[in-house]
């Protein structure tokens, strides 16, 4: 019996990965109508849907999902096979767009498991703290970016929920009790963070303190530089977890009040259509996403 092309199954999944025939299309250098034309050819060839195709979207059959993962699982041995048996290829770079909190406080402190897993591959992380509306680079393979609940973003995938809470120095309730109401926090100077400026705003407004003047205390550029701050008992930032996380396991910063007033955003990872090296990317998005999977 013969078996369906390799450049089919890639087609596959490619599109079944995406979720969609033009990403699909983008990837594999071919047209859309190529890509819907070949998925076709798979599926009566196979004799069984793989593909629900809705007005403006796609998504798998239980099939199409399981074959996804097959195919999937195939064509990455595939690729690790040729890259062992050749290494003689050039390494491939991928670039990596994030802010500098989940570069320095999140990845950096794993990228050895990235490079003894894959030493073909070059990492290159390119950080800006930018909010929550982000836009790629020309020149960006990944990007992990930012975005508040509820908001949908194309051709991204959901990486894991931060956890936004007021966090301090301990110097700062040494002899006393952390803080019990949200109106408590204007005892205290706030620090503010350039590009995260609708943080307290967001904070104030969720907890019902829309009448409250907020202070605009100390304004810091970058999340590492209010870190500092917080641990040297300057005031009161907006941390997130799990970045800050060993920050509160070392005692060096405390979540300033004795009751959960948290603020929630989700961050996303989204392969750029433009890279270079799929495959190479595809890698480091999976990596990354096992390590989003372990928090």
């Amino acid at each position: 019996m013969r078996r369906p092309r390799l450049n089919i199954l890639r087609t596959f999944e490619a599109a079944g990965r995406r979720l969609s025939f033009s990403l699909a299309a983008d990837d594999m250098k071919i047209s859309q109508a190529a890509v819907s034309q070949q998925m076709r050819q798979l599926e009566a060839y196979l004799s069984t849907p793989l593909f629900v195709r809705h007005h403006r979207r796609l998504s798998l059959t239980s099939t199409g999902q399981a074959y996804l993962e097959a195919v999937h699982e195939a064509l990455d041995r595939l690729d690790s096979v040729t890259d062992r048996l050749f290494p003689g290829r050039q390494n491939q770079t991928v670039t990596l767009r994030c802010t500098s909190v989940v570069a320095t406080l999140w990845l950096a402190p794993q990228l050895g498991s990235l490079q003894k897993l894959h030493p073909d591959i070059d990492l290159r992380i390119n950080t800006l703290d930018q909010g929550y509306d982000s836009r790629s680079s020309p020149t960006t393979d990944l990007e992990i970016f930012i975005q508040r609940q509820g908001a949908s973003s194309v051709s991204a995938q959901k990486l894991l929920t931060s956890t936004i809470t007021p966090v301090c120095s301990p110097d700062l309730f040494a002899g006393r009790q952390r803080l019990n109401e949200p109106v408590d926090v204007l005892r205290h100077q706030l620090i503010h963070v350039l590009g995260y400026d609708d943080d307290w705003h967001r904070w104030f407004r969720t907890y019902r303190l829309n009448e409250v003047s907020i202070p605009r205390g100390l304004s810091v550029d970058g999340s590492l530089i209010a870190i500092e701050a917080a641990q040297r008992g300057d005031g009161i930032m907006l941390g997130r977890r799990p970045f800050i996380d060993r920050h509160l396991q070392s005692g060096e910063l405390v979540e300033a009040f004795e009751k959960p007033f948290h603020l929630y955003a989700d961050y996303f990872l989204r392969l750029s259509t433009r890279s270079t090296g799929q495959r190479a990317s595809s890698i480091v998005a999976k990596w990354i996403t096992e390590l989003a999977a372990r928090e």
